[in-house]
């Protein structure tokens, strides 16, 4: 959610308007706010903050924000006191992977929340149900991709690029590996990241026989070229992906995605049109789904090609801000002008 928030802030300063990155001053969404060259503005956490809340209500109205866009639930519970009497709408994003809670409390909160943004088909419906009078859209995160999608090397190579997490599901791809491993010719399978199962990992490829077949070539400098390399793209997670960044990037690329269907995926991973989609955690279908990719090279041009044509229509940066300036629209429309 810090990169849709930063990607979103920056685009719409691009667009022209008066932005603001707030936000804790230890964060490094604010460091990275401010090598971005967004206006920032830091506050304590804690008990510090919520006492300086006066503060911040003074600066928030000489910045006079038309729209208080929160992207996390303390940062919905500081715009609705920074908005409070104020000519200002206030609008919730919400990417968590769990979904969010009814009751009393959520209830007084969301009436006062002039509209709501979900950025998948699960939080969408969850916020619906929960809070049928609210004004609720979804909107997809937008990426910047290459200007144009790279052939596909001819060599089979899978590739996956995420943190060394449990949830990211590298043991499954390594487990789908040594089920492929003999069976298509030149298989390489190529995992790019840190984290902390990096090392864990590395010392099972021997034991597995996997040492000539996975590579972890750890930080790549140039993702994009570490992508074009690749004729798939692997997003085995076995939870969370409300938002997935790494999916768009192989999209955007003009390779055909193998991913579990979790969170925000089957979103973005049309199966069998701009990829496959596997049941997390099942190493014997997401070996058959990469199988008939790297073994149908057509097959994976033309599955990456309908993925391309699908980020440029839904997922650039045009639309991404197109859509949630469309909410911000729609959330102010009662406001004086």
């Amino acid at each position: 959610m810090a990169h849709y928030a930063l990607t979103l802030a920056v685009e719409q300063v691009r667009n022209g308007h008066r932005v603001e990155f707030w936000g804790r001053a230890d964060s490094p969404v604010l460091t990275e706010a401010r090598r971005l060259g967004l206006a920032v503005r830091g506050w304590d956490g804690g008990l510090g903050g919520a006492l300086s809340w006066g503060s911040q209500r003074r600066e928030a109205g000489k910045f006079a924000p038309r729209v208080i866009n929160a992207h996390t639930g303390s940062a919905h519970t500081t715009a609705l006191v920074l908005a409070a009497r104020r000519p200002c709408a206030v609008v919730r994003t919400r990417g968590d992977a769990r979904p969010p809670k009814g009751g009393a409390l959520a209830g007084f909160v969301a009436a006062r929340t002039d509209a709501f943004i979900a950025v998948n088909r699960t939080l969408e419906g969850a916020f619906k149900s929960l809070f049928p009078g609210a004004r609720v859209a979804r909107v997809a995160q937008g990426i910047a991709g290459p200007a144009e999608a790279p052939a596909l090397p001819d060599a089979p190579v899978a590739g996956m690029v995420a943190r060394f997490d449990k949830v990211k599901g590298h043991e499954v791809l390594l487990d789908a590996a040594a089920r492929l491993n003999g069976s298509v010719p030149g298989l390489r399978v190529r995992c790019a990241g840190e984290g902390r199962l990096l090392e864990r990992l590395r010392w099972q490829l021997k034991p597995a026989g996997l040492e000539a077949v996975v590579e972890f070539p750890g930080r790549v400098a140039d993702k994009w070229a570490f992508m074009s390399a690749c004729r798939v793209g692997v997003v085995p997670s076995l939870g969370s992906e409300a938002v997935s960044r790494a999916a768009l990037e192989w999209m955007s690329m003009g390779r055909p995605v193998v991913a579990s269907s979790v969170g925000g995926l089957p979103d973005l991973v049309e199966d069998g049109v701009t990829g496959l989609l596997v049941p997390p955690g099942d190493a014997k279908a997401l070996a058959a789904a990469l199988s008939s990719l790297l073994a149908d090279p057509a097959k994976a041009e033309a599955l990456g090609r309908a993925g391309r044509a699908r980020w440029e229509s839904e997922f650039g940066l045009t639309t991404f801000y197109e859509e949630t300036q469309r909410v911000y629209d729609e959330a102010t429309a009662h406001l004086p002008s």
